[in-house]
C-alpha cells in the first residue's frame, strides 16, 4: 500500500486499482488530489470561513454570504461529477483495463475501516 493512493475509506477494488498502479499514474493521481483539494478549498472551505467571519466579526454583508452559500451549492452539486470522474479515471489505469472494471459499477468507498499504509 502506498501512502500517495491511499485513503482510509476506499473500497478493496479502489485499494488493488491503486496498489497496481504504474509510476506515471500514480503522479496522475497525485495532481488529482492536489486539483481536487484546491477546488474544495475554493468552493467549501473558504466560503465556510466568509461565512462564518460574516456572523462573527463582520456586518453580516448579505450579499457576501449568499455568494459563499452559491460557492457551496456549487461545490455540492458537483461531488456526483468528481466521483463519476474518479471511476472512469480508476477503470481506466492499465491493471483495472485488463481485469475489465467497470466505472459504473465501481464503488470508491468501503463499509469497512482501513488500516494505515505501512
Amino acid at each position: 500500500m502506498d501512502w500517495k493512493t491511499w485513503s482510509p475509506f476506499q473500497s478493496e477494488k479502489v485499494r488493488q486499482i491503486c496498489a497496481h498502479m504504474t509510476s506515471a499514474e500514480k503522479t496522475a493521481t497525485t495532481l488529482r488530489g492536489a486539483l481536487y483539494g484546491f477546488w474544495t478549498a475554493a468552493t467549501f472551505a473558504i466560503p465556510i470561513g466568509i461565512i462564518t467571519a460574516q456572523f462573527l466579526f463582520a456586518g453580516r454583508n448579505a450579499v457576501v454570504i449568499v455568494g459563499a452559500a452559491i460557492l457551496i451549492a456549487i461545490h455540492s452539486a458537483c461531488i456526483p461529477l468528481w466521483q463519476q470522474a474518479q471511476r472512469r479515471f480508476l477503470c481506466n489505469t492499465s491493471w483495472a483495463r485488463e481485469q475489465g472494471f467497470d466505472p459504473d459499477q465501481l464503488k470508491l468507498f468501503g463499509s469497512r475501516r482501513n488500516s494505515a499504509p505501512q
